[in-house]
């Protein structure tokens, strides 16, 4: 199966602030590590998560380029860096998501599923969308 990590899922697992999607999302690592799935982020996701990692949990930065690079070490990911940005705005307008959100949604490959804590991704009925428990079950 081929999924593509949130930025959310991503900070969950690397910070370990909310213990149960936490344990989800090691649970989640552990099989995309034993290879039950294709796994595959992007370029935003990095833009994304560096963002918050500064700006919302004031991480200092030599701990985010720690984490930014830990990203790399998941078994087989591959990091997207294409955007079209017409079908993100096209999403955006579409939807009234945050925008981010449209681009992560518009480099989205056909037939991925995108793993994600945000429920108001299941808005853009363009893509398919699942929390980490979803996906396991």
């Amino acid at each position: 199966m081929k999924i593509f990590l949130d930025t959310n899922v991503l900070l969950r697992f690397f910070l370990k602030d909310n213990q149960p999607q936490f344990e989800i999302c090691r649970n989640l690592i552990s099989q995309i590590e034993e290879g039950l799935f294709n796994v595959y982020t992007s370029s935003i996701v990095f833009l994304e998560m560096s963002y918050v990692l500064k700006s919302v949990y004031k991480i200092p930065f030599p701990e985010i380029t720690k984490i930014l690079d830990s990203v790399f070490e998941i078994r087989g990911i591959t990091i997207i860096d294409k955007t079209n940005t017409k079908l993100t705005l096209a999403l955006f307008k579409k939807h009234r998501v945050k925008f981010t959100d449209c681009l992560i949604a518009a480099q989205l490959p056909k037939g991925h599923i995108l793993v994600s804590f945000d429920q108001e991704l299941s808005k853009i009925k363009e893509i398919t969308v699942k929390n980490p428990e979803q996906l396991m079950s």
